[in-house]
């Protein structure tokens, strides 16, 4: 804008301009030079109004806030998170178990009501493809230690270890489970292959929810009862391949149904010895077991280690077993190792446990105060409990839920908090492996349903974390996965 003296310059001079015609020129010119005035006047008016004309001001960069998301991107409050298309996994998927390999590859299985659904990264969750399968029945995964996956799929048989009154002997035909192999690099599964049962007799386990032991690409072996406490393995590979003989196991153990670690361990009781042993390859007779000592086997020991391991990594798998007269040990079996960790505290009911880097968290119950904290341990039985909880819980009546990841510098812990009328999602971070939690920070709060965040997984690749996130597309009724990743033990997040 121009003001003051530069303005009365410009009028001056237009008008001295027009002065200095007149001498010399007649009335017609004097009238030609009124024009020119005029024209001069007219010129600095639209000068002038362009001088005073305002700036506009630049439009503010605005950031999301925490909750926004598109299909693509989400927005929390310590970073961005990278959308998942919902082509590799709906929305409702429940993630059920995680198997890290290392320190790039990951398989993360889960299930929606009439499929099953595996995640796999072979890049430390920087990009991922599914497997996906129909299911009518029921369905489990297992993953080997070259990364081979297979899926179990079967029909749920009615119940026959409680034969009706005047029932025939003979038990009736049990539809068999289906085996689906998938290599580590595969985009699909294969077709499926039936598995050939020996003949199941009244009172007999049926091969319901049965976990596959992954021997190799197109290899693997099911542990099944065709008579009570009397267990069997039993080989399967692809459509069109021989079956291999199966192999009994000895009378005078019962086997427990799950196998362990990654080549795949075999558990059976003599007693109330636990005996490890590897699953042999098809055609190979049974090696000799190791026992598994500083573990009392109750009922309740025996019903933990029936169930799949709590967590996975590299070759082992990861249980908590309760232990007389009231405390927990942490069981961590490879299929050439076994240990059995003491916790330092009573593992809390439901109780999240986190492996990796050699290391394992498990969520338990501070002797003294009685409040919810976290157990750090090596595989050589050194544990640290946290001098304070990470969380300090809502006061009101709320659900509750922890995940736990350790790395090789640190340890991390996600906590879910949610009533009826509000939600909040917070991460606390140790670099001392467990000793002093940070201050938490929140990743989202809110109110209602509208907008929630939850976490579907928090995976560990060294010190790299990876944690599935599910929230709402804005502007939608849907929802979507995203997935989220920190480079130093989650200190800072952004998209993978």
């Amino acid at each position: 804008m121009l003001h003051g003296s530069g303005a009365g310059r410009l009028v001056r001079a237009a008008r001295g301009a027009a002065g200095a015609e007149r001498p010399r020129r007649g009335r017609g010119a004097r009238g030609g030079a009124d024009r020119r005035l005029a024209a001069a006047a007219a010129a600095l008016t639209a000068l002038l109004a362009i001088g005073c004309k305002k700036k506009e001001k630049p439009e503010p960069i605005t950031v999301p806030p925490p909750g926004a998301a598109s299909s693509d991107e989400l927005t929390t409050a310590i970073g961005q998170a990278r959308g998942i298309h919902s082509a590799l996994a709906p929305s409702s998927t429940r993630w059920l178990r995680a198997f890290v390999l290392d320190d790039k590859r990951a398989v993360l299985t889960g299930e929606v009501e009439n499929e099953a659904i595996a995640l796999v990264t072979d890049n430390a969750g920087r990009t991922w493809r599914s497997l996906r399968r129909l299911r009518e029945g029921w369905s489990t995964w297992s993953v080997g230690a070259d990364g081979s996956t297979v899926l179990t799929v079967g029909t749920r048989s009615p119940d026959l270890s409680q034969p009706a009154r005047g029932a025939a002997v003979a038990a009736p035909a049990t539809d068999p489970p289906s085996l689906l192999f998938a290599p580590f690099e595969a985009t699909e599964l294969s077709a499926p292959s039936l598995v050939t049962l020996p003949e199941m007799s009244r009172g007999a386990r049926q091969p319901v929810n049965a976990v596959p032991a992954v021997l190799a690409a197109e290899s693997a072996a099911l542990l099944v009862e065709p008579k009570p406490r009397r267990a069997t393995l039993v080989y399967a590979g692809p459509p069109g391949a021989p079956t291999a003989a199966p192999v009994p196991l000895p009378a005078q153990e019962q086997a427990l149904l799950v196998p362990y670690g990654r080549p795949p361990a075999l558990l059976s009781m003599r007693g109330r010895n636990l005996l490890v042993r590897p699953v042999p390859e098809p055609g190979k007779p049974l090696d000799a077991p190791r026992s598994v000592d500083g573990l009392v086997m109750t009922p309740a020991a025996t019903a933990a280690l029936s169930t799949p391991p709590a967590c996975d990594f590299a070759g082992w798998s990861i249980q908590l077993v309760p232990q007389p007269p009231d405390t927990t040990a942490v069981v961590a079996i490879s299929a050439t190792q076994t240990a059995v960790l003491k916790l330092p505290a009573k593992a809390a009911p439901g109780a999240a446990v986190g492996c990796a880097a050699d290391r394992i968290m498990v969520e338990v119950v501070a002797p003294a105060s009685k409040e919810l904290t976290i157990a750090t341990c090596t595989l050589e039985g050194a544990c640290v409990l946290a001098e304070k909880p990470p969380f300090r819980p809502w006061i009101e009546p709320h659900e509750r839920s922890v995940a736990l990841a350790p790395t090789r510098e640190g340890v991390a812990a996600i906590l879910t908090s949610r009533t009826a009328a509000r939600w909040g999602l917070y991460i606390a971070q140790s670099p001392e492996a467990g000793k002093i939690y940070g201050v938490p920070r929140f990743i989202g709060e809110g109110t209602g349903e509208r907008g929630r965040i939850e976490i579907g997984a928090l995976l560990s690749f060294g010190n790299r974390l990876v944690m599935l996130l599910q929230a709402d597309v804005t502007g939608t009724s849907r929802r979507g996965w995203y997935v989220a990743a920190s480079d130093d033990s989650g200190l800072t997040w952004s998209p993978p």
